[in-house]
């Protein structure tokens, strides 16, 4: 099993080889996908929760999953290269496989224009949409943690 720092990072990546591997027309969802994520001795498992063209209205209607160790946003779009500091930067095809638990959130990009490569992120950085994954898996947590508990 992996550190607890690193889990974040190890499922992403899990996830993002287990869809690409599996499931070619991954990198043409329509619909941005949310994941719960079960992590034992034998690894890890994933079960579709709600899809919806937009993630963040995914996000906001908070599915109540059973109790699950992670929770996993599979979407794709179109992305800069984050180094490109051209007038017109390229724009490439992707899939971010991002995931959220107690220690953090971390993202696995994957281009389809470059025979698939990945970008892997332990640490998703700052903006909206890592602030609005973490956002929901507090209020996941606060669902699920009894009240005395609190």
């Amino acid at each position: 099993m992996h550190r607890t720092e690193e889990r974040p990072l190890a499922i992403a990546q899990w996830i993002d080889t287990d869809l690409h591997e599996s499931l070619d027309e991954t990198l043409r969802y329509r619909s941005a996908r949310l994941f719960a994520v079960s992590c034992s001795t034998n690894g890890f498992s994933r079960e579709l929760i709600d899809c919806d063209p937009d993630p963040y209205s995914l996000l906001a209607r908070l599915p109540t999953p059973p109790a699950i160790d992670a929770a996993c946003l599979v979407m794709t779009g179109w992305m800069s290269r984050i180094d490109d500091e051209a007038d017109d930067p390229e724009r490439y095809r992707v899939r971010v496989v991002a995931v959220v638990e107690d220690e953090g959130v971390a993202v696995v990009v994957r281009r389809w224009d470059d025979d698939g490569e990945t970008d892997s992120f332990a640490d998703a950085g700052e903006g909206m949409f890592p602030d609005a994954l973490q956002a929901w898996w507090s209020a996941y947590r606060s669902l699920r943690t009894p009240p005395e508990d609190r």
